[in-house]
């Protein structure tokens, strides 16, 4: 049986739908034009005509790059595809000339996606819960002054300066949309601040982010920098003041809020999300993959030359060992014939 791995496009759906991934419900089958054009990389690896495995990722700002869609067949699992097919998507994200940074994002319960992530040399940079509710109303204070919306776009900027650009601010990871958090970096933020709405309180030193974005459900995508989250009157008020607002237009509209591990342990145990198993971004720069990689096969070439040096130096110990044997036998040679 042969093997080679290709691109996929739109007209590979029918060989996506032979696959037995073991998946009641897969929503890639109704997106996979979607999954396969524009800045989504789909790739399969074909066990002759059978397609096995498959794996890419999607570019975010041309700047990161986020692996993910992995599908295995279960007929052919423990053989190594996934491994393979996830290492073929991340060499090809390396060879794309805008990427910058790499990683995949998977729940903490995904221990297999984990394993593969790890095996390719991705390591665990942020676990975050994906906290939603469809109120907060429970939060609100009543305060009466309301967060008043900033709209100029450089105060904005100075904002994100103040915080996550900050070498001082101990969060580096942003979630630019959901379920697609990403170390902090200048092109994240061009042209995003335009569709994102920041609130500031009265004395204008804490201020909050949301904007609206789809993903299946409508969300409220909520983003507060700080961890005091509790101690800031009015804070909830103008969450849950947003929310009611994009409920007019979708009664089903849910917060989402992406909350550290340390932002999880202050919630009051009444509080109102539900917070489900948590996310662990997965990645490193392309210049750190690029440099481990050629570390990597440095340090894999000097075992090689370590292994074949032992060997020779065996060899000769035992060429030596042999050359004494020959050397014996020939004095007890020479020592017969005098005694004859």
């Amino acid at each position: 049986m042969t093997e080679h791995i290709r691109q996929l496009t739109a007209d590979d759906l029918t060989y996506y739908e032979k696959m037995q991934t073991g998946l009641d419900s897969d929503y890639m089958i109704p997106v996979f034009d979607q999954i396969t054009s524009g800045a989504n990389y789909l790739y399969g690896l074909f066990v002759s005509d059978e397609l096995v495995a498959l794996s890419g990722f999607t570019l975010f700002k041309d700047y990161y790059a986020m692996l993910g869609r992995l599908r295995t067949d279960q007929r052919f699992r423990k053989s190594g595809y996934g491994t393979k097919i996830v290492e073929y998507s991340l060499n090809q994200a390396l060879a794309h000339p805008d990427v910058k940074w790499i990683g995949a994002n998977t729940e903490q319960h995904n221990q297999a996606a984990q394993s593969v992530l790890k095996k390719v040399g991705l390591p665990p940079v942020k676990l975050l819960y994906a906290a939603q509710t469809t109120t907060i109303e429970a939060l609100v204070s009543d305060a009466t002054l309301l967060w008043k919306e900033e709209i100029d776009k450089s105060a904005k900027m100075n904002w994100i300066r103040q915080t996550y650009l900050h070498p001082a601010f101990d969060k580096k990871v942003f979630p630019l949309e959901a379920y697609y958090p990403f170390p902090v970096s200048e092109e994240m933020f061009e042209d995003s601040i335009d569709q994102w709405h920041f609130f500031e309180n009265e004395d204008k030193t804490r201020c909050v982010i949301m904007w609206e974005e789809f993903k299946g459900v409508n969300y409220l995508h909520v983003v507060y920098p700080w961890h005091d989250f509790l101690d800031q009157p009015g804070l909830f008020d103008i969450v849950q003041q947003e929310l009611k607002k994009a409920q007019q237009n979708d009664s089903k509209t849910k917060i989402w809020w992406d909350f550290s591990e340390t932002d999880v342990a202050l919630l009051p145990s009444d509080h109102p999300f539900e917070l489900g198993s948590p996310w662990i971004l997965y990645g490193l720069s392309k210049e750190a993959l690029l440099t481990d990689d050629v570390t990597g096969s440095i340090k894999r070439a000097n075992e090689l030359i370590q292994s074949v040096e032992d060997e020779l130096n065996d060899l000769e110990q035992l060429i030596n060992q042999e050359a004494d044997t020959l050397e014996s036998l020939s004095d007890q040679l020479k020592d017969n014939e005098q005694s004859l």
